[in-house]
């Protein structure tokens, strides 16, 4: 059974987050800023509001942060005001209905000090947006970075929220290696992963699981039923609280091939090569030219790229934010309690798409590995 008491004071947390955000806009002087959210949640998109509030939505959802003192959140419907105010990052906080947003956040908007920028216009209804552009006379300037740039490394109460994440992952796989048998089908097999995760205290999973003997690409689990020696690739991603991480790992229905454990070994050590050079004051494209350097010089350049891989890793916890994808011709500089994964993921010719990766933390020495599956090749044999 997976222990996941949490330990951190999340209120003063999230009053350190604002904090900080609230120093950034001092800094762009930007006296008030609108922070939009649609109540869509996925795992490629930080949602803002929960950022500061710890309220994931149901509706459509706004966030008023002066540059000093407390945030108000104006929340749709109306009825789910009483589940805002238990956040704890929530103090004032009103209720709505949808037709009467914009009005609303206008009116509260001319309360904030000026000037006033807006984050979320991105993803807003066009009908909102040109309710918002004329209720102010104007569109506000962009303020979408401010929030995603302090919130690029990470605070002691996330860190505990994707190491809980993180321990749910490795349960799922575990329980993939123990349920996986000839004659069962993919989605069964998901289910069950599914099944262990949610027990263990998952609120969601983005989870892929192909079989085959030569997968081409990860993929969303079929009706395919598994079969001797299939290759079980699995990306999992859990979610506690708000929080991802993502295992990636591979698992054989029988006896591995000589070959098939030669070519995890290199994606091991190109894993491996690849944390090495993870360290705080580093560009994040390091990571991605030193895996490639492994894959590479073993006579797989030409499979270094799409359409055979897309990343080298990506930054996972709280939606994508810095330092995104891990690729070699973009990246920022690493800093201490980042998070993200690392995966040598890759197609080869002779064994197919095989998966290795695990969620990291920036910390001084490197990063620290999260995720805790034994870094191998797994199999059993029937």
């Amino acid at each position: 059974m997976i222990d996941l008491k949490e330990g951190v004071d999340l209120t003063a947390d999230l009053r350190g987050r604002l904090e900080r955000v609230q120093a950034e806009m001092r800094r762009q002087n930007v006296g008030g800023l609108v922070v939009y959210y649609r109540g869509q949640h996925n795992m490629l998109r930080m949602d803002q509001v929960f950022y500061l509030t710890d309220f994931r939505s149901l509706g459509q959802t706004v966030l008023l942060v002066p540059r000093e003192g407390p945030a108000r959140l104006i929340v749709t419907p109306a009825w789910d005001v009483e589940r805002a105010r238990e956040a704890a990052g929530v103090s004032d906080v009103r209720g709505v209905e949808p037709n009467d947003l914009v009005r609303t956040v206008v009116e509260s908007a001319r309360e904030l000090p000026g000037p006033l920028a807006l984050s979320g216009f991105e993803i807003m209804p066009v009908g909102t947006a040109a309710k918002f552009a004329d209720a102010l006379n104007a569109a506000l300037p962009d303020g979408g970075k401010i929030i995603p740039s302090v919130a690029a490394t990470r605070t002691p109460a996330e860190l505990e929220r994707i190491g809980h994440a993180s321990a749910i992952a490795d349960e799922g796989f575990r329980v993939l290696c123990e349920t996986a048998r000839v004659g069962m089908r993919e989605y069964e097999l998901a289910a069950e992963v599914e099944a262990a995760m949610q027990a263990a205290g998952a609120e969601d999973n983005f989870g892929l699981i192909a079989a085959g003997n030569h997968n081409v690409a990860i993929r969303p689990p079929s009706e395919r039923r598994l079969e001797a020696g299939d290759v079980i690739i699995g990306e999992i991603t859990p979610m506690y609280r708000g929080y991802l991480a993502q295992l990636c790992r591979t698992f054989i229905l029988g006896e591995p091939t000589a070959v098939q454990k030669e070519k995890y070994d290199m994606l091991i050590a190109a894993l491996q090569r690849g944390s090495a050079v993870a360290k705080p004051g580093i560009p994040s494209a390091d990571i991605a030219r030193a895996v490639n350097e492994v894959i590479g010089g073993a006579g797989y350049a030409e499979y270094c790229r799409q359409p055979y891989m897309r990343t080298r890793g990506h930054s996972l916890g709280l939606g994508a934010v810095v330092p995104n994808d891990l690729n070699e011709d973009t990246g920022p500089i690493l800093e201490t309690n980042m998070t993200m994964v690392i995966h040598p993921n890759q197609y080869l010719p002779e064994t197919g798409y095989m998966m290795l990766g695990d969620t990291v933390v920036i910390e001084a020495d490197g990063p620290r590995a999260l995720t805790r599956s034994p870094i191998r090749l797994f199999w059993k044999s029937e």
